[in-house]
């Protein structure tokens, strides 16, 4: 059927096209689809830049490889960080990776798209270096929670529910990590905690937290109770009684947690020296780690054991760093000052 040109300039959008490194940038209309397996090979802190500043100037899709037969999905939090902006996933399938999604449209309400933050914008954004924050003016956060208690924890069948709470943060792969409380055994009505946990997100405006309610069976394995995931730029200070939902993100009757929330610069006040101190020592293990590597690969045994011995050394440090931080923020807390109040 033949279309009229002005009638077709006006319909269509986009046009769908192979993708070609070589032609990048091409015309801002044409876009291309990639299965996970192949977007894996830009997805890594060699080529990153590159596929990023292909996504400045047009459109891409990323979709779950065909060989998902059980409709499972990918980690979208890289392919994000890597500034693709249409994310196929198995909607019929309610693991980690659609929470993730949906927490981050939380961002705009659901409205249908979310604006990428303004720092992926630059040409010195890469997801898999930290050197390029302090150059575009990024200021880190550090998020400091109690898990206070939860209520109506419903265990599927029957029984009762023994309860923990895994915290994830995902984000720049500087900023991932997790925080698990111990398991409250037999008690999924009204479960009290008092865990605190400290995260420092040197990236907040790519970063995501996900509160997940697990229940510990008697073997020892994790079974889904409830989970809530939001992006942290949503997250506000204070007592917060966080709503769970089922892997689906719709709302679970009843089922919340309890938590306190503090957040705050790390670079300013107090906290300002150990805090630098922990990032060099995080730079350094990081550093070792890879070192090691290179030398695994190399067949270097005998030097790679040394590298092992020094990067332990400094994760005890590091450990040690983290137990004066924690000190410090408890020593703050029980501080009382007496105030002597006149009676007239």
């Amino acid at each position: 059927m033949r279309i009229a040109r002005e009638f077709s300039d006006l319909i269509v959008y986009c046009r769908a096209v192979p993708f070609n490194p070589e032609e990048i940038p091409g015309p801002y209309y044409e876009m291309s689809s990639f299965p996970e397996t192949k977007v894996e090979k830009w997805v890594n802190k060699h080529r990153a830049k590159l596929f990023i500043s292909y996504h400045r100037k047009q459109l891409s899709r990323v979709y779950p490889k065909g060989q998902r037969v059980d409709s499972s999905n990918f980690d979208p939090v890289p392919v994000w960080n890597c500034a693709s902006q249409l994310i196929a996933l198995n909607y019929q399938t309610p693991d980690r990776a659609l929470q993730l999604n949906q927490g981050r449209f939380l961002l705009n309400g659901r409205c249908g798209f979310v604006l990428q933050p303004e720092v992926m914008r630059s040409d010195l954004y890469s997801p898999y270096e930290k050197k390029f924050l302090s150059t575009l003016n990024v200021d880190p956060l550090t998020l400091s929670i109690t898990i206070m208690a939860a209520r109506h924890l419903v265990k599927q069948g029957r029984g009762i529910a023994s309860p923990f709470v895994e915290i994830e943060i995902a984000g720049m792969d500087c900023d991932n990590q997790k925080f698990k409380t111990s398991p409250h055994v037999d008690n999924g009505l009204n479960p009290v905690w008092g865990d605190s946990c400290v995260f420092d997100i040197l990236c907040p405006e790519l970063a995501l937290i996900r509160f997940a309610v697990m229940d510990e069976d008697i073997f020892g394995e994790p079974n889904f109770l409830g989970q809530a995931t939001f992006p942290v730029q949503c997250i506000k200070q204070g007592y917060r009684s966080v709503q769970l939902c089922n892997g689906y993100s719709e709302k679970l009757e009843l089922a919340s947690l309890l938590v306190h929330i503090e957040m705050r610069n790390p670079k300013e006040g107090e906290e300002g020296d150990i805090y630098a101190s922990i990032q060099e020592l995080r730079e350094e293990t990081d550093k070792l780690a890879a070192e090691i590597e290179t030398l695994e690969i190399n067949g270097d045994r005998e030097h790679a054991n040394v590298v092992k011995r020094e990067l332990q050394q400094t994760q005890e440090r590091l450990l040690a760093k983290h137990q004066e931080r924690q000190q410090r923020k408890a020593n703050a807390c029980h501080q009382v000052k007496y105030i002597r109040q006149s009676n007239t």
